[in-house]
């Protein structure tokens, strides 16, 4: 780092100052995510814990982050680009801006952007914190909000396009009546929203500490002094990479409405010398269905893929994308037009993050692994708590496994690249819905064969022990097995995901991929995620290892024959 100087040559910020000021405001960062996650109501944000939190510069560009979801970090600065750019000069200590509405820089409805100002001692603004958490439900057209099946932005629930939800310190009351309106269960969004204030507020008060502490001439040297290393570190590590273009193609099983009619995304990546340009050209058309990728989470696919290849002590903030370009036509699966449906935009945008380090594998082969899975199935159901009675609703989600590496196995059960939710627990699920978690396992042999073998999927089932049928809806990409995860240097691919519904004889019949259900008391909802592929041939793999898989259960004695182990 160099130091900053004024005009007049004096000395601001040095690099020992730059320094202790990024890990403060990544620390205040993370202190917002614990407040959030402690005041919270719903599982989703307690126990899931699918939010993030971030620090953004007085012009909105996220300058710190906890590393929580990858795929929510990168779509805040547009989606306070938009309350900027709305609100301009009318910004005062107190309020709140509130923003979900994703051709407006949000990525989906239920993911609710809250950004509070945060000003010095003397009402000069600073920066800004900044709260994005996922509603279980949001209103519109089905229990959960987002819907594969859905056809419009407008099924999708409460739009809010960059209001004040909080003017100078006071809720703004027609905002919050129009929102409990339109929603199924109020008070969860009502409290969880109030979370996120609280922790936005928590950030402020810290942020402003530090412009006290360092003074604020100091403190906006060292911010810009941040962006300009970033920037520097990312060029020099770009730079690195060998000129080319970079192309992959990859498919989503279908748009959630057509269940036979594979979607196809393509990128190239073009390195040159220290920038790097990403270019969606040849995707198909938009879907029909709600899969579509806003342009929020296109960046974040980029943001995401870019980190990739930096070093992990590359700050991650807004200087990564300086030397980045990127784009696609509009109109198409990865740049719809308003107002096509995006609530589903994740299982999409995942299936994309592959595709897009898969071709920058080409330029960084050290880094490369075999495919992940990222096909995430998904329950999501409105139930009853056995605690109070009231209704609420469920969004349950189950990891699949990662893909080997020339150094390693895949992990399992991990939520891959842009996500980062935590398996809710049964004891959680088991005391907030009319539901019995019957197994979380790992499926043996779901990893694919190889020198390193690929991580393995999650089972889990979940049995309605209510006296009504549940009425559900469950989804899954990766279940074509001409999809899944790929192996890698004569690796097998991982196996591919699966949902189906079991009676209380054991009888199986398999759901569709993408669709809604009912179960009746005592059926099973069973949720099967994949795994990640293989890595080399799977002869070479030692025979101990194998052994080693075969006693843990992970692969079975079938699936040890087709390793074809040299030794035997």
């Amino acid at each position: 780092m160099t130091a900053t100087t004024d005009a007049v040559g004096e000395r601001l910020a040095d690099p020992i100052t730059t320094e202790v000021v990024r890990h403060a405001l990544e620390t205040i960062a993370e202190e917002m995510g614990t407040a959030l996650r402690r005041t919270a109501l719903s599982v989703v944000v307690k126990d899931m814990r699918d939010y993030s939190c971030a620090l953004f510069d007085a012009q909105g560009r996220m300058l710190a982050a906890a590393l929580d979801i990858p795929s929510l970090l990168a779509s805040m600065a547009p989606a306070l680009q938009s309350c900027l750019e709305k609100w301009g000069d009318d910004i005062e200590p107190g309020d709140v801006f509130i923003n979900n509405h994703p051709y407006l820089g949000a990525c989906q409805t239920n993911d609710i952007n809250i950004f509070a100002p945060v000003f010095d001692a003397q009402d000069v603004l600073v920066g800004f914190t900044g709260v994005i958490a996922h509603h279980a439900d949001w209103g519109g057209r089905t229990p959960g909000t987002a819907a594969a099946r859905s056809e419009s932005a407008y099924e999708e629930g409460v739009l809010l396009p960059a209001l004040k939800v909080e003017v100078a310190g006071r809720p703004n009351t027609t905002v919050l009546d129009i929102m409990n309106a339109n929603v199924r269960h109020p008070a969860q969004n009502v409290g969880d929203l109030r979370a996120q204030v609280a922790a936005a507020r928590s950030g402020g008060t810290r942020f402003a500490a530090l412009a006290e502490k360092f003074g604020t001439p100091v403190l906006l040297a060292a911010i810009d002094e941040l962006f300009g290393y970033t920037v520097r570190r990312t060029r020099a590590e770009l730079a690195k990479l060998p000129d080319g273009d970079y192309r992959a193609e990859g498919y989503l099983d279908n748009d959630g409405l057509d269940l036979d009619s594979p979607v196809k995304m393509v990128v190239t990546a073009t390195i040159e010398g220290d920038r790097i340009h990403f270019d969606f050209t040849g995707s198909d058309p938009q879907m029909r269905g709600g899969m579509n990728i806003p342009n929020s989470t296109l960046r974040s696919v980029v943001h995401y893929a870019v980190k990739c290849l930096m070093p992990a002590d590359v700050p991650f903030n807004e200087g990564s994308l300086a030397p980045v370009t990127l784009h696609a036509p509009s109109g198409t699966a990865v740049n719809p037009d308003f107002p096509a449906a995006v609530g589903d935009r994740h299982l999409a945008s995942q299936r994309l993050a592959s595709i897009v380090t898969r071709a920058l594998a080409e330029a960084a082969p050290d880094r490369a692994s075999a495919e992940w899975f990222v096909g995430w199935p998904v329950l999501v159901c409105e139930s009853r708590s056995p605690k109070s009675g009231e209704g609420v609703v469920l969004l349950a989600n189950v990891a699949g496994g990662a893909g080997a590496c020339a150094e390693h196995d895949g992990a399992d059960a991990l939520d891959v690249h842009m996500a980062n939710c935590q398996l809710i627990p049964a004891e959680v699920i088991e005391s907030s819905y009319e539901l019995r978690v019957e197994q979380y396992a790992l499926i043996p042999d779901s990893g694919g064969a190889g020198r390193y073998r690929g991580g393995l999927g999650i089972r889990a089932d979940y049995r309605n022990i209510s006296e009504k049928p549940l009425h559900f809806l469950s989804e899954a990409e990766q279940t074509r097995p001409e999809y899944a995860p790929l192996g890698l240097d004569g690796g097998r691919p991982g196996r591919s995901a699966s949902l189906a519904l079991i009676d209380e004889d054991g009888h199986e019949a398999a759901l569709p991929v993408k669709g809604q259900g009912v179960a009746a008391p005592g059926q099973v909802v069973s949720l099967r995620a994949g795994g990640g592929g293989g890595y080399g041939d799977p002869a070479s793999r030692p025979a101990e290892a194998l052994a080693a898989d075969v006693r843990d259960g992970r692969v079975s004695e079938e699936g040890a024959a087709h390793y074809e182990v040299a030794s035997r």
